[in-house]
């Protein structure tokens, strides 16, 4: 009984050490002229911030996590990957369209993928996708749960025979468009804590 009441206190004791630290580095994002992310990953939420303040939030429909555990600090976006990502076109300056307009090809919403992966810094991999909806996308569901239980157990082999942290998060999101906008406000270099 003892024994059960002092690995209690051990991990009350832990884990308030963690959120203290992850509430720390949080304030020292805060105060850098720049947008951060926080996934919770225990609320399901997703928060774009400036300064502290909430600029945008997504709901995690389900969340799912592998590997060891994310670091207390700063974490910063190394790579987005994506099956089909989106490509920018070359603009030609002078370049005018038969009626005599001038138009300006940028990247939008549609253009953003709804599917891909954030490389993290740290060997922290984050699988975004919308939640299933139509007959083709929920046998794709079959798919990702196919992946979710045979490949993060065989990276995390490969990883700890290198040596190496691994960390695999998968995050479906409620529609394609709350994926799109993650992806499009998500850039890389951009820092995150993941609590």
């Amino acid at each position: 009984m003892l024994s059960i009441s002092a690995n209690s206190l051990w991990s009350e004791t832990t884990n308030s050490s963690i959120q203290t630290q992850l509430l720390e580095a949080e304030l020292a994002l805060a105060q850098k002229p720049r947008t951060y992310f926080i996934f919770q990953v225990r609320d399901k939420k997703i928060s774009l911030k400036a300064r502290g303040i909430v600029l945008k939030e997504w709901e995690m429909k389900k969340v799912r996590y592998f590997g060891n555990s994310p670091p207390a600090e700063p974490i910063s976006l190394l790579k987005k990957s994506a099956l089909f990502p989106p490509k920018r076109k070359n603009i030609k300056p002078g370049s005018v369209t038969e009626d005599g307009e001038f138009k300006l090809a940028t990247l939008e919403l549609n253009d953003m993928p709804s599917v891909y992966t954030l490389s993290l810094k740290g060997g922290i991999y984050i699988f975004i996708r919308p939640q299933s909806r139509r007959f083709f996308s929920r046998l794709l569901s079959v798919w990702h749960y196919f992946k979710w239980m045979t490949f993060p157990p065989l990276e995390k082999i490969w990883f700890s025979i290198k040596k190496k942290p691994l960390t695999t998060i998968e995050i479906v999101l409620k529609n394609k468009k709350d994926s799109k906008e993650l992806y499009w406000a998500f850039l890389e270099g951009a820092e995150c804590l993941i609590f």
